[in-house]
């Protein structure tokens, strides 16, 4: 089955949020963390910043993204 009725079997609870809230969603808050990090390296020509996209994703970490979820008031898995 698929859909919602899947999700019901499931026993997985659906949460809908406002149109926009940052706050309450955690990948808002991980693509800020990544931006602060490529404004920081300030790179304006396509190898730097691939490298530097690259990088930021890669210090996005495991307790990073448990924090983010923690934070906009989700129990963490």
């Amino acid at each position: 089955m698929t859909g919602p009725f899947a999700l019901e079997e499931s026993d997985v609870e659906v949460m809908f949020l406002q149109a926009y809230s940052p706050d309450l969603n955690p990948i808002e808050k991980m693509w800020s963390q990544v931006k602060d990090f490529l404004r920081a390296t300030a790179a304006r020509t396509q190898e730097p910043l691939v490298e530097a996209i690259v990088e930021a994703l890669a210090r996005v970490t495991r307790p990073d993204v448990t924090n983010r979820v923690a934070s906009c008031g989700y129990s963490a898995i």
